[in-house]
């Protein structure tokens, strides 16, 4: 019998060692094996302390957040009497109706009383954009962009008929730079629409070839290259019940002036519909006013302030109004990311957020208007993001969610409670319930580790000093079971340009193909250089007129950390990364060929003359400004100089960093006679997503693999 008990055990561990052994399986990851767990449902009921959410039965609980009470809103019975069956997503409308996408229902239930709205007449198939509480919709289909009413029983009416050849309206412009990810605003009581119109018929064309038709075909794009001519923008103001009641789109234009900065962002209308702002940029960046405007006559009425820098200026968000008539607005001005209070007439009051951290994020304002909520990255550890508020009087900054780590709220109306998902390094999710004095009265979820089968490698977050002593924060993953008497390739994954931050304390911030790296046996290391975010202006924008060259000298100080680690073979050190992560890559090995046995990249940009208006000059200024900047960051006299194994990947049908890039890259490579393994992705834009995306890893890996480990 104890023979027995002893084989039963051995089985027992053998068979745990053997499933805490599997590999992560890619394919598997894109059909979901590796989900975190959530919630089905999981929302704010507007207007109260209460959250919702589906349970395993399908009905519609309510949650009073203060002391824990649970009703039934709406059970799985009354759903069905509904036609609605196992529910799994639903969103509010009001505190009494609900929308739910999948049957394109609208339920609305007031003491026990159900009724239901189908909305059945509107295309979904092409809506772009939509007001549920408005019965607006906003539609695109090869015919133009219409707006859907209920007012006249869903017919159809051009948004804008204003329309041409190398015209686009109702859709995001300036490359959607600035915080643009929309074309059309709804006005806060649904009267009213902003949209734009961008007119292209001044940039050159650029053709695409699709070799997928039996004879290829061309498909030509506007293109503003850097330095040449670019795009005018409008804004225009769509009356939604005047075209209604005319059963025809009754529209006017805001009447901006080019002289006042080409480049329109951060589109805002105030409260009462009276007005709307826009903020102006101009084409050098670097000097930014925003303008009030009376809505109904399109007049300019003032231009409240305007901001200035040396480099550039980047207003990325829209203004946040509060009931009193003042407003927020985010601004670098002193060095940091931070929020500032104006009256309604641009005056200012105070500076709201105060110290040498950037505001990653704004969130609301209490009912009272005495504290604002927000996000915060802070000095001296960015890789973790708070939950804070700051007190309008005073500017004292209370941490409502302070564990090491990354906090995202979902704040309720009132700003009373807020939902904090909480992750970090080694906790995939967890998810509780907040006062707004910082006190957790629940914790209505705690993710397990969907990886928890597989032999997963260590992570580290740290940070190092560059060579004018900034903290650069790196990632170290070791693979599973490391043998410290051992010496491992390492892959260092780079992006290193603005906007970026890809070292954060969260759970496989690395993305999982970087995990799965590890798990064949390499050590896999990034570093945020100089030129990434969230560790304020400075840091991102010294970069300025000289891109590839603070980045890599800080991205070698990070080779030179590795060089030390007895674990790293210092012989056996490759690149990865794309986009700007592919500059970089093919600038690390140009300047220093000696250090790298191999490297990959995708989608680089290896002349930024051949790059974009808005992205581009941002960073460089225009060729003709900054000859010098752009020949230095240029990769194609630099090739000659490459001495490692080089794949390059690029998607043909590349809208952002186009096919020029590496096409031309490849020229070079042949006069110079430097040998470059080459993969185009012929029907992909710029990158692959998407499970085709395995494709590309496996590639990745048997390239490393046959470099790095000779196999």
């Amino acid at each position: 019998m104890r023979k027995l008990f002893i084989a039963l055990l051995l089985m027992v561990c053998c068979a745990s060692l053997w499933a805490q052994n599997k590999t992560i399986d890619l394919k598997a990851y894109f059909e979901g094996k590796y989900r975190l767990d959530r919630v089905s449902g999981l929302s704010w009921c507007p207007g109260t302390d209460s959250y919702a959410y589906i349970d395993d039965d399908y009905n519609i609980q309510l949650v009073n957040a203060a002391n824990g009470k649970e009703t039934t809103w709406l059970s799985a019975d009354a759903l069905a009497a509904q036609d609605v069956k196992n529910l799994r997503s639903f969103g509010w409308l009001d505190a009494n109706t609900i929308y739910v996408p999948r049957t394109h229902t609208i339920l609305t239930s007031v003491k026990g009383k159900t009724t239901t709205e189908t909305l059945d007449k509107v295309d979904w198939d092409n809506v772009i954009d939509q007001s549920l509480k408005n019965r607006l919709f906003v539609i695109k289909n090869d015919e133009g962009v219409f707006v859907q009413t209920k007012l006249n029983d869903y017919k159809p009416i051009f948004l804008c008929p204003d329309t041409g050849r190398n015209i686009v309206f109702g859709e995001s412009v300036h490359r959607s730079e600035w915080g643009i990810e929309e074309g059309q605003y709804l006005s806060p009581k649904g009267n009213f629409i902003a949209f734009y119109r961008m007119d292209e018929s001044m940039v050159e064309d650029y053709p695409l070839v699709n070799t997928g038709t039996p004879i290829a075909t061309v498909e030509n794009i506007k293109y503003p290259m850097a330095g040449r001519t670019s795009h005018v923008v409008t804004l225009g103001i769509f009356d939604v019940a005047q075209s209604a009641k005319a059963g025809k789109p009754v529209y006017h234009y805001i009447k901006t002036n080019k002289e006042d900065g080409e480049f329109l962002t951060n589109v805002t209308f105030s409260p009462d519909e009276q007005y709307i702002y826009i903020a102006h940029l101009n084409r050098a960046q670097n000097h930014a006013k925003l303008i009030r405007y009376d809505l109904q006559s399109g007049e300019k009425s003032k231009v409240l302030f305007e901001e200035r820098d040396e480099r550039y200026v980047e207003p990325v968000d829209h203004l946040i109004f509060l009931k009193s008539g003042r407003f927020l607005w985010f601004s670098e001005r002193d060095g940091w990311r931070h929020l500032y209070l104006y009256d309604g007439e641009g005056n200012l009051v105070r500076k709201v957020t105060e110290g040498k951290f950037d505001v990653v994020d704004y969130f609301g304002v209490d009912e009272k208007e005495q504290f604002v909520f927000f996000t915060m990255a802070p000095q001296e550890k960015p890789v973790n993001q708070y939950v804070c508020k700051v007190s309008l009087k005073d500017g004292k900054i209370t941490r409502l969610a302070d564990a090491d780590g990354t906090h995202y709220p979902v704040f309720n109306e009132k700003c009373t409670y807020f939902m904090d998902y909480f992750t970090n390094v080694t906790t995939p999710r967890i998810i509780s319930v907040v006062s707004s004095q910082g006190k957790t009265t629940k914790t209505i979820l705690t993710s397990k580790n969907p990886y928890k089968d597989c032999a997963m490698g260590t992570t580290s977050i740290f940070p190092i000093r560059n060579r004018v002593g900034d903290s650069l924060w790196c990632r170290l993953i070791t693979p599973p079971n490391m043998d410290m008497n051992k010496q491992y390739p390492c892959l260092i994954y780079v992006y290193g340009g603005p906007h970026s931050q890809l070292v954060t304390n969260s759970f496989v911030s690395g993305g999982v193909f970087l995990e799965y790296m590890a798990q064949q046996g390499y050590v896999v290391f990034t570093l945020d250089n100089r030129g990434t975010q969230n560790r304020g202006a400075e840091f991102e924008k010294c970069i300025h007129r000289n891109l590839g060259v603070k980045e890599v000298e800080d991205q070698m100080c990070g080779v030179e950390y590795l060089k030390k680690l007895p674990y790293v073979d210092a012989d056996r050190i490759g690149l990865d990364g794309w986009s700007y992560g592919g500059f970089m890559t093919l600038s690390l090995i140009t300047e220093h060929p000696d250090v790298f046995r191999a490297a990959s990249c995708g989608g680089p940009v290896v002349n930024w003359e051949w790059y974009e208006v808005m992205y581009g000059e941002r960073y460089m200024d225009t060729p003709q400004e900054n000859p010098e900047g752009y020949a230095n960051a240029n990769i194609i006299p630099k090739i000659k100089n490459v001495k490692c194994p080089l794949l390059v990947m690029h998607g043909c049908q590349d809208h952002t960093v186009v096919w020029q890039h590496t096409l031309e890259l490849m020229r070079q490579a042949v006069t110079d006679g430097v040998e470059i393994e080459y993969f185009p992705y012929t029907a992909y834009d710029h990158n692959v997503i998407g499970p085709e995306r395995v494709h590309l890893w496996n590639k990745l890996l048997r390239f490393h693999n046959q470099n790095l480990k000779g196999e």
